[in-house]
């Protein structure tokens, strides 16, 4: 009796990829392949067909996969009998002749190809879900001052508590309200698939309940059931010395109160600095002009410059100055935020030139003699 081999099957040609192919694109061709002929996944009619071609792939990866393997058979082209890398052990194999999730990681792809969601994991009891409140934004305006000496401002808004009535449930008196019939309590439903690799659970949130695990009989008479309720709130502000203009300020929980247990949201508080139309800022610095007489500028002075924060702060101006000399005061700008280090006041001064009178005329030709300067007549 003469018995006939049967055909050779050439891997690489099963999966879709050359001889020379790497280790990785292997495995990318496997993952797809697997996704397009697995028996639950397949779109096709022929569900034995599929379950062929789906043992074929596998036991090509197992081959390609694994660098003994994949040797002996672009040397011979074979490896010892195929058909055993389908059968006995009860796995399917994965990565250098692994299991399957180590391909897959955990299952989730093929969650994702076969039921299009996540696994799920026990059926414990999960609970009305915490949910953060909402942050609220508020804006205060400060004086060039507040901004050198800081401030303290005292907010008032209004924004969303949890209310006292139902302790923030929505029930009427807290307590009217039930577990709910379809999640058990959990917030959540459990599904079981059956599968090629056995059984697997999947969650999803309950759309009886929305997640919360409970439903209410009788609504809260004075939230209307939300659970909150809209209060007046103070809050004492700490303006920083040194805040730039536009600053944004965030004080934490003087937001909305969150829901079933959540925390409370933010208060973004955004900073709006009024500049005097003499000052300008450049960083931590205030520039500032002055005007001066031109005698003063040329036989010298002294000015009383005024402070952003109060009072004054004398400048000497010495004999000579040329118009728009900038003198430098030091420590008299905005502090740093970071050291509270002071910028300076930079003071620009003008020279003013009138028209003279006849008396003053008199005095600068004689004074434009001596200098030999000419001047008309």
């Amino acid at each position: 009796m003469i018995s006939v081999a049967p055909a050779r099957k050439d891997y690489y040609e099963l999966l879709g990829v050359s001889k020379g192919a790497t280790p990785e694109e292997i495995r990318k061709a496997y993952r797809k392949l697997v996704k397009e002929w697995h028996p639950d996944a397949y779109k096709g009619e022929d569900k034995k067909a599929a379950e062929a071609k789906f043992k074929e792939i596998q036991e090509a990866y197992e081959v390609l996969s694994d660098q003994e393997k994949r040797a002996m058979f672009d040397r011979f082209g074979y490896v010892g009998d195929p058909s055993s890398y389908s059968r006995g052990s009860g796995r399917t194999p994965g990565a250098e002749g692994g299991h399957f999730d180590d391909l897959f990681g955990d299952f989730q792809d093929v969650f994702d190809v076969f039921f299009g969601g996540r696994s799920g994991g026990s059926s414990r009891t999960q609970g009305p879900r915490a949910a953060r409140g909402e942050d609220i934004h508020a804006s205060v305006v400060v004086e060039l001052k507040d901004v050198i000496l800081g401030k303290k401002v005292i907010l008032e808004y209004d924004r969303y508590s949890a209310c006292g009535s139902c302790n923030g449930n929505g029930s009427e008196n807290g307590t009217s309200f039930r577990t709910c019939p379809n999640c058990n309590g959990t917030g959540y439903i459990k599904e079981e698939h059956r599968s090629f690799f056995g059984i697997f659970s999947n969650t999803r949130t309950c759309n009886t309940c929305n997640g919360n695990g409970r439903i209410i009989d009788k609504r809260c008479p004075t939230c209307g059931g939300v659970g909150t309720e809209k209060e007046r709130h103070q809050v004492s502000v700490n303006i920083p010395a040194g805040v730039e203009n536009n600053a944004t300020l965030r004080i934490s929980g003087h937001g909305n109160s969150g829901q079933n247990g959540g925390p409370a949201g933010d208060l973004y508080v955004s900073v709006r600095v009024e500049m005097p139309s003499e000052y300008r800022r450049n960083g931590n610095d205030i520039y500032l002009s002055k005007e001066v007489d031109y005698v003063e500028a040329a036989l010298g002075t002294t000015v009383e410059i005024e402070l952003p924060e109060g009072g004054t702060e004398t400048l000497k101006i010495p004999a000579g100055t040329s118009p728009n000399t900038v003198f430098r005061m030091k420590n008299l700008g905005i502090p740093a935020i970071s050291s509270n280090r002071r910028g300076d006041l930079l003071v620009t001064v003008r020279v003013s030139i009138s028209k003279p009178s006849s008396r003053e005329k008199k005095l600068l030709q004689q004074i434009a003699k001596l200098k030999n300067s000419k001047v008309v007549e």
